[in-house]
């Protein structure tokens, strides 16, 4: 069975260098920046991404900041003679679903405040939740994943949602759980954002993105970190391709279930304008590579950036603390542990490299990946355009994230206090 690729050009040709620190600046290993990045552009050279980016920061500074390929142009099929960007360091990613942390953090900071608990039941918040069955699940079990209303009708994630996204409230509201709340860890791909969101909206009267600048990105000058994009730069926001091999049917059963559309659809979706200057709380927060990594910098400061604090550093110990423990995600199929809005690594598996039992982080549709490692002093973006979700070549995707955390040293966790209880 063929394989959907793109076409691939020499690396030197498609490579775009941003600002870097000088190699051993930040104390690490000789040589790895470059190690790190030639498996980038051996995961470049698999035909199953027209841009890839990575952004690396270590001790705050950014040692690593560089993409490969085209941001458009290069789709699967194109003609040679179709006219291509080139990605840069400056280009726009979608983060997919590592926008769950994001609007989670909007969850805590509201909690932080006293507005909300997340023991509170979601329908203190959403009267109308509370029909089917739902009255005992809490904003911790929509958070954790085990609020059990992780699927969605077929046809419920449409165009006419990304600018009302009431008729998905009401679909939600009119479900009735798979499983008992708490019961059971499965992957709520996109009704958990549009909960959060709307609870939210009715406590502090704000949507997701004016509270989104209002309380980060506008005090820390983060000026390319939003849900979507404003019309004029749709052009500036990198162009998907579904790649790979075909999905199975089952696979392929299980995405529409939680998506309420193919994944063929979603990766045409996510190309569309609507979905590009729209607000979806759970999928497309749109950034650079440097804007992704800045916000986990902050998460792992402690709640401060460049001198502003915008969180406590017990509101961030409360999202990414252990939620659930390690066991099979019924969405996924594989085993994974839940903070409250993250994803946590481990010491023996992990999604993020082995022996990584501090990092917290999120991977986007489907192999976008962002994470923190505070005992390796980390922040890491690793963006990409394809969306295979089945292909020999992703062992190489892999690699990257496990050179990380074989390579750099981990230091004592104390010298991150703010964090140390986590």
């Amino acid at each position: 069975m063929l394989q959907r690729k793109v076409r691939v050009y020499a690396p030197h040709s498609v490579t775009r260098v941003g600002d870097e620190a000088l190699e051993g600046s930040t104390g690490l290993p000789l040589g790895l920046t470059e190690r790190v990045w030639s498996d980038v552009v051996g995961l470049y050279q698999t035909g199953l991404h027209p841009a890839i980016g990575l952004c690396i920061r270590h001790q705050g500074r950014v040692v690593l900041d560089r993409t490969i390929g085209h941001s458009r142009g290069n789709g699967v099929g194109a003609r040679r003679s179709a006219p291509k960007t080139v990605a840069t360091p400056d280009t726009l990613f979608n983060l997919f679903s590592a926008t769950k942390m994001i609007t989670a953090m909007l969850v805590h900071l509201t909690a932080e405040r006293g507005h909300i608990s997340v023991d509170d039941p979601v329908h203190r918040y959403i009267p109308e939740f509370k029909q089917g069955g739902k009255e005992s699940i809490t904003i911790r079990h929509v958070l954790t994943h085990t609020a059990g209303i992780e699927d969605l009708p077929v046809g419920a994630l449409d165009y006419e949602v990304l600018n009302d996204y009431t008729p998905m409230i009401e679909a939600i509201c009119a479900s009735e759980p798979k499983s008992t709340p708490g019961a059971n860890v499965a992957y709520h791909a996109i009704s958990g954002g549009f909960l959060l969101a709307e609870i939210l909206r009715r406590v502090d009267g704000r949507s997701v993105q004016e509270m989104l600048n209002d309380e980060i990105t506008g005090r820390l000058g983060l000026d390319d970190f939003r849900y979507g994009v404003v019309a004029e730069r749709t052009a500036e926001v990198a162009h998907h391709d579904f790649t790979g091999l075909p999905l199975p049917g089952l696979v392929a059963e299980k995405f529409r279930s939680c998506a309420g559309i193919s994944a063929q659809e979603a990766v045409e979706l996510s190309n569309d304008e609507r979905f590009l200057t729209g607000v979806i709380p759970s999928a497309n927060l749109i950034t650079t590579g440097r804007g992704a990594t800045a916000f986990l910098q902050l998460l792992m400061n402690g709640g401060t950036l460049d001198g502003t604090r915008v969180f406590q550093p017990k509101t961030i110990q409360s999202a990414i603390i252990k939620r659930t423990r390690l066991q099979l995600d019924s969405t996924f199929g594989f085993p994974i542990r839940y903070g409250e809005g993250f994803m946590l690594g481990g010491r023996r598996f992990s999604l993020f490299g082995l022996n990584t039992p501090r990092v917290f982080g999120h991977i986007g549709f489907t192999n976008v990946v962002v994470w923190a490692d505070p005992e390796r002093d980390l922040a890491v973006s690793f963006l990409n355009t394809g969306k295979p979700f089945l292909a020999p070549g992703m062992l190489r995707w892999y690699w990257a994230m496990q050179r990380l955390a074989l390579e750099v040293p981990r230091t004592s966790i104390t010298q991150m206090p703010a964090l140390a209880s986590a």
